[in-house]
């Protein structure tokens, strides 16, 4: 039976390596890995197979007549390694065994070298992967990146920065460990736009992120900055974001956004994702930015525009709300579902014209799990030392999912 380690060589630097380690290398009659992995063990008289693809990699070991493999790969095994997909595919082969060797990631290292603790950090890689980075930023208090030859620290703080992030502290390290390790401490726009090795690290410091608590509450009307842009109420914005069945790391449409009451409620529960403020009216988008500013809900981009040819170019939605048409219901819920057949579309309207006209476009488009709702809405009022109910416009909400055909 063959027998395989994955070894983590910890953060660069070979004398970082541990006794662990060591051992596995020394029982290993053959080393895996990139170039870069292998360069310490050229001379060790063992044989060399370079590569960090991971099912060339398997095909190698089932082919080949040693019996044990040492498979190198940088940092821990554990944290952004090619370890996990090797250790998936080798694992479905009963012939072999596999060990996995920890090691010294460069989070550790790194708040090491910061004199910081790691765990309260939230982290994540943008290496080879797309990620929602201003929302991870916004919801934390320290977010840990490893960054990518495309998307390096530089990049990264020149889109922060772009969303009034740019007065943040962070801590960039390239080459970690190795002689000609750089670490820079400054503020998110003076870094913005300068390059990097294409495997730094970096640590964003927010001292003014949001709670995540933010999210499971109903916001009052009256913590909103209004104008005379219509405002979808409290109790009906709950239940309409409610309706839209959302995930943290959604991506939301709210069409025709007023004071982006919806997009503020949505976005605080959106920890990965974004919302799409659309709103046509340049004085109600100015409410939205005011509100976007309050609220510190930067993982909403305002829109100006009408829908359907505001949306055209936007990603591909998750979620859709449609607080505003302006006669445009049906070629809205076509180019949404033509982006994603399986979204899910929540229509509020006050006009049986405008609900004639959602249930149309439902029942053409074949929507599921359609469901109406009519809320009727009363609030007390201090009157004297009586409280009186007011009431409220009534409100159709109209929910449901694409179908997954257009």
């Amino acid at each position: 039976m063959k027998k395989v380690y994955i070894i983590g060589l910890g953060i660069g630097n070979i004398s970082y390596m541990h006794k662990k380690s060591e051992e596995a290398v020394n029982s290993s009659e053959c080393l895996i890995g990139a170039g870069r992995m292998l360069k310490s063990f050229m001379d060790s008289g063992k044989t060399i197979y370079e590569s960090s693809n991971a099912e060339n990699i398997c095909e190698y070991i089932d082919q080949s007549r040693f019996n044990s493999y040492g498979i190198m790969v940088s940092g821990d095994s554990g944290f952004y390694s090619l370890s996990k997909k090797i250790t998936e595919i080798i694992a479905r082969k009963n012939e072999i065994i596999i060990e996995n060797i920890p090691a010294i990631s460069s989070l550790q290292y790194f708040t090491a070298k910061l004199n910081i603790s790691w765990d309260n950090i939230n982290y994540l890689s943008a290496h080879g992967r797309s990620i929602n980075v201003v929302s991870h930023v916004i919801f934390n208090e320290k977010t840990f990146i490893l960054t990518g030859r495309d998307f390096g620290p530089g990049a990264i703080c020149e889109l922060l920065t772009n969303k009034g992030l740019g007065h943040l502290k962070v801590s960039v390290g390239e080459n970690l460990s190795y002689e000609n390790e750089r670490i820079i401490e400054s503020e998110v726009e003076k870094i913005a736009g300068m390059k990097f090795e294409s495997l730094s690290v970096m640590l964003i410091h927010n001292n003014e992120f949001i709670s995540k608590d933010e999210g499971l509450r109903s916001i009052r009307d009256e913590e909103f900055i209004t104008g005379s842009a219509p405002m979808t109420k409290s109790e009906v914005r709950s239940l309409s974001v409610g309706k839209l069945n959302l995930k943290s790391n959604y991506t939301v449409y709210d069409i025709g956004a007023g004071t982006g009451s919806v997009s503020v409620e949505a976005a605080l529960k959106l920890h990965g994702g974004t919302v799409y403020a659309v709103e046509k009216n340049s004085q109600a988008a100015e409410l939205i930015y005011k509100n976007i500013q309050k609220f510190k809900t930067r993982n909403i981009e305002v829109v100006k525009g009408s829908a359907p040819l505001a949306i055209e170019n936007l990603p591909k939605p998750d979620a859709c709300f449609i607080g505003g048409s302006s006669g445009n219901m049906e070629q809205i819920i076509k180019i949404v579902l033509a982006k994603n057949p399986d979204v899910d579309i929540v229509v509020n309207t006050i006009t049986l014209q405008s609900l004639n006209e959602a249930l149309s476009c439902m029942e053409k488009y074949k929507i599921k799990n359609m469901e109406i709702i009519n809320v009727s809405v009363s609030k007390s009022k201090k009157v004297g030392k009586y409280d009186m109910m007011i009431g409220q416009n009534p409100i159709y909400i109209i929910s449901g999912k694409g179908s997954g055909i257009l």
